[in-house]
Parts: C-alpha cells; structure tokens; sequence
C-alpha cells in the first residue's frame, strides 16, 4: 500500500521540478537575451604609489617620512579607486562587478590576504576567477595623483583725468588688477587585466608597435579662472561662465558652478562620493571637484579599454551615440557601393590573431570571410619610370571571429602566406563564392 500511494507523490514531484526547471530556463534564456555577452568583473586592488596623503594635491611627503607621518583618515585611494570603477562597470549595464562580500569570502575560502592577491601566481589567480565565478580579474597601480595650482598677477595704475568743472582740471587714481589662476588635476594609472585562466591580458602600443602587459591610463583637466579688478567692479571670467559683482554684491550665480580646488574645502568631502551621499554634514561630494572629474574621467578609460580589448561591443552610458549614428550615415551615404574593405594593423602570432582597421565594424559579421592582398610588382610609367601603383596578389582567406569598437579580430582559414601588417583585405562577397574554383583536395 505505500508503495502504492509513494508511485504518484514521486511522479508529481519529478513534473514540479521539471516545471521549475523550464521556467528557470526560460527566465535566464530572457535575461540572456537583454545582456546577451555580459561579463562578471572583479576589481580585486589598487596598489597607490603616489604618497598621497593631502586633499591639497601635492603628494609631497615622500619615503619613510611619509610612513611614519602620513595617514589616511581622509582620502584612502586604493579603496576609493576600487569602488569608483565598480560604480562605473556597473552603470554599463553589461558588466557585473564582484561585490567586496563575495571577494572576502573568496579569499576566506582561498586562505588568500591582501597582501597575497598582489602575489599571485596565474594557478592561484585562476583559482580565484573560478571561486568568484568571474571572466576578468583587474588590478591597478595609481602612479599620480595630484591638484597643482598656478598663479600669475599683472598689475598696473592708470592715471585718468577727470572732467573740467573749473578753470582746475581734477584727475583720479583708478588700480587695475588682472589675476589668472589655473588649476589642473591629473590622474595617472597602469592598468592589468587577466582571463579566468589566470593568465595577463595584452594590450597593443601603437606607439611602440609592440604588445604590453601593464596598460597606462592618463586623464587630466584644467579650470581657469581669469579675473579682472578695478575699482567697485569685479568681472571673472571661467570655463563655466562669467560672474560680475559691484561693490559689496555677491557674484551672480553660475548656471554651472565652478569644480571644488579650494584645499579648505576639499578636507570637508568625503572620498569617492557621489550625489546620492549628500547629507546634511557633507553638503558636497566628491564628483563636484575638479580630482573627483579627473577620477572618473580615467576610469572610465578603464571600462573602454575593457570592452575594446575583452569585449563584448557595446556603446557606453558616456559615448554620444547619436553624434555617431550621424557621421556613419554621412559616410555610408558618401562611401563608393562595393565590397567591404580594411587594413590589418598587427598580427599575433603566438595566438594567431590578425587585427584590421575597417571603417564600419557595424558592417561585418562573425564568420564573415575576406581576401588578403599584399602588395605586388610595380607598375612604372614607361617614359619618367615613376611608380604609379603596384600589382596586388591575393595571400590569403581569413574569417572574423571577434567584432570591437575600432578593429575586427580575424583568424586565417587558409593561404599561401601569413598576412602581415600592411596588408589589404576585401569582403569576399556572394558572387565571388559562387565563381571561385572548388579547392583542391
């Protein structure tokens, strides 16, 4: 009899899980499909090497003195940098940052210090990625940090004369002062990225013309402020708008206030603040100074370099897509109608990646095929023997594999010869394919 009874309680419970199981499929195949290559982010430190121990900016404290008396009561970069960045990948909408709970309890179960993810070898960093469940591991080093401020002051005295109410001419002393003031604010990183294997990330220097491990980032940012005195009138002049006050009046209202330099000011604003941390005791956040600009500025930079060099392609909440949109219409309405062409820009050969810049990346697919043309013989005008152009000599078929924002990846499916940098390549279009020679076997 209890087997009886058990027979239909079992069954029942198995279609219950089954329509769990396709209603939890069905919701993650939906959500899927909103972040279809969405990526989890783990920003695991940011090492600071600038000594920064002021709002000032000066960052003058060096060594050992700086040990013994600097503190870190009011701004701690490393701490601030991590949550900045989490709040920027996060406003992306693609990317996922690991939250600093799971972090700790990672590094729980790893028996891993914050000493020790500064030492990690890429067994140990793949242990991690696989524990977080995380795609990238990034990690920066802070190399500047700091707020100068210049000063010039030209002055002079004018002597006017003044209207002749008697047979006496009255004259006047009228002073005129011309100050200028400049604030600049820079931010200098050095940027890691590693896969969830534990391996480093490479980037591309155009400038060197050679990959490298660490990426450097740089933002700075400048705000005058120029001003001119003379006697019950005061004009200043900024890059947000124009003030005026005659005598004892307060200045008019800027539309768009000035960023906080004043170092008085800044010792009351907490660090890595933002509008939503207004209270009452700190009525300003850190995004009103001119180093908080800065701060996002260059991490911004950051989540760019992520999605160019890891992906997936997507606009960010700081790109003007509409301005974008506009120029590629111009020029697609503009562009001369014919296959699809680009230069390859570098070539891996460890890992077989060919890199080309093309015009429209949105124009391609993954899978797509295109021919590689080298450069050929010369073609000579018969007279003077100058060299109007060359042959070109197809070398290669190479396919897309990944589509960035300014450069496709390819992958070579077959040739005579490895394409190199330099190199042209043409779209293989539908009536190409259907005209080529069947391949020898």
């Amino acid at each position: 009899m209890k087997r009886f009874f058990a027979y239909p309680l079992l069954s029942a419970l198995s279609l219950c899980l089954m329509i769990g199981v396709i209603a939890s499929s069905g919701a993650t195949s939906e959500e899927d499909a909103a972040h279809p290559a969405g990526k989890r982010i783990a920003v695991l430190y940011f090492e600071d090497h600038t000594n920064f121990d002021s709002s000032t900016g000066c960052g003058c404290v060096p060594g050992f003195i700086g040990k013994i008396f600097g503190s870190k009561k009011r701004w701690d970069l490393e701490s601030g940098f991590v949550t900045i960045l989490n709040r920027k990948l996060a406003e992306t909408g693609i990317y996922q940052p690991v939250n600093w709970d799971e972090l700790l309890h990672a590094m729980a179960h790893l028996t891993l210090s914050r000493d020790n993810l500064k030492k990690l070898s890429p067994t140990q960093r793949a242990k991690l990625a696989r524990r977080l469940n995380a795609d990238v591991l990034v990690t920066g080093d802070i190399r500047r940090f700091n707020q100068e401020r210049l000063k010039a002051n030209a002055s002079r005295t004018l002597r006017e004369g003044g209207r002749q109410a008697s047979q006496a001419t009255a004259s006047f002393m009228t002073g005129i002062q011309v100050m200028g003031y400049l604030h600049r604010a820079t931010v200098k990183l050095e940027m890691q990225f590693y896969d969830k294997y534990g391996e480093s990330i490479s980037f591309y220097d155009k400038v060197a013309e050679t990959t490298v491990k660490k990426l450097p980032i740089v933002a700075s940012r400048d705000h005058s402020l120029a001003s001119t005195r003379a006697a019950a009138l005061e004009a200043s002049v900024t890059e947000q708008g124009t003030n005026l006050s005659f005598g004892q009046t307060r200045a008019m209202q800027q539309k768009n206030p000035n960023p906080i330099v004043n170092p008085t000011q800044l010792n009351k604003i907490p660090f890595a603040t933002t509008q939503a941390d207004v209270t009452a005791k700190h009525p300003r956040h850190y995004d009103e100074t001119l180093l908080g600009m800065v701060t996002n500025e260059a991490l911004i930079k950051v989540v760019v370099a992520l999605r160019d060099n890891v992906g997936p392609n997507f606009i960010t909440p700081w790109e003007t897509q509409p301005a974008t949109d506009e120029k590629e219409t111009q020029s697609a309405k503009t562009a001369p109608a014919g296959p699809i062409r680009g230069k390859i820009q570098y070539v891996d050969e460890n890992l077989g990646d060919i890199y080309v810049r093309i015009a429209s990346p949105k124009g391609i697919a993954i899978n797509q095929q295109f021919a590689v043309y080298s450069k050929g013989k010369p073609i000579r005008d018969i007279d003077t023997g100058e060299i109007l152009t060359y042959t070109s000599r197809k070398i290669a078929t190479i396919t897309v594999v990944e589509i960035r924002s300014k450069v496709a990846v390819f992958r070579l499916v077959e040739g005579t010869e490895m394409p190199k940098a330099g190199d042209v390549v043409q779209e293989i279009t539908a009536e190409e394919k259907e005209t080529a020679p069947p391949a020898s076997q």
